[in-house]
């Protein structure tokens, strides 16, 4: 177990846009702040394009169901947005009520992910490393991997729902921060049925290049990959590699 002393994470916020994300984000989110005994933090964003969008005389939005085109301004999409953050809302309160958990929303619309993800002081903040939008197929979210690349705090870029936890691989270098992905490691994988058997292993990158270190982590076949990496150049080296071989990552500052 861990010691109260090095507890390593206190608050997670996961920050989305409820009108365009799926729940299991939020739903993986929960589930990550109840393994590492921490509070939960919802931020509702705004998704920028549609955001974009609507500023715009000829956005329109159509309904698959009525075949009806409607104007796409602020309006219909503070009306669209209604519906779905009552829900995320009602789910917060079920689930924390069952597990006991601390939870808080914070709405801030007009606001962009990256500019949302300085409004919160969590130690870890969740958001998707993806996105499928205006009927297109998935695509990495360039200002997500920037966040995660860039952040003062810890990042999880999920790149899969729900985040699977069954093989969890620790990546880290000989830096302080890797007893703190060690630690946080250990926590999640506590919590897993599998108990520590969910450690899949650990690599330390130092003297590797990027296209070794990618392909051992693709060897192990983890879920999940948490870094304790102090070289912001390979940590972003890392994530615009693992766009190839999808895996969310967890990374630890």
């Amino acid at each position: 177990m861990i010691a109260d002393g090095e507890h390593p994470i206190r608050k997670v916020a996961v920050a989305f846009d409820p009108a365009c994300s799926t729940q299991a984000l939020l739903e993986s989110a929960m589930e990550l702040a109840i393994s590492l005994g921490a509070e939960l933090e919802a931020l509702l964003v705004d998704d920028p394009d549609i955001a974009r969008l609507s500023q715009l005389p000829f956005g329109r939005i159509f309904e698959l169901h009525s075949g009806r085109s409607l104007l796409l301004d602020r309006s219909t999409v503070q009306t669209r947005r209604a519906g779905p953050t009552a829900l995320v809302r009602a789910a917060l309160r079920r689930t924390a009520a069952r597990h006991r958990v601390m939870y808080s929303v914070r709405e801030l619309p007009g606001l962009a992910l990256i500019d949302a993800a300085l409004k919160s002081n969590a130690e870890l903040l969740v958001i998707a490393g993806f996105h499928g939008k205006f009927g297109g197929g998935r695509s990495l979210d360039r200002d997500a991997v920037q966040i995660a690349v860039e952040s003062r705090g810890s990042v999880l870029l999920v790149s899969h729902l729900p985040v699977e936890t069954h093989r969890i691989l620790v990546v880290a270098d000989d830096s302080p921060l890797a007893a703190r992905a060690d630690a946080i490691a250990r926590r999640i994988a506590q919590h897993n049925r599998l108990g520590e058997a969910a450690l899949a292993g650990r690599l330390n990158p130092d003297g590797l290049d990027i296209d070794t270190i990618v392909g051992r982590i693709a060897s192990l076949a983890p879920t999940l990959v948490v870094t304790g990496i102090s070289d912001a150049a390979i940590v972003a080296a890392l994530h615009e590699q693992l766009e190839r071989n999808p895996v969310s990552v967890l990374t630890v500052r």
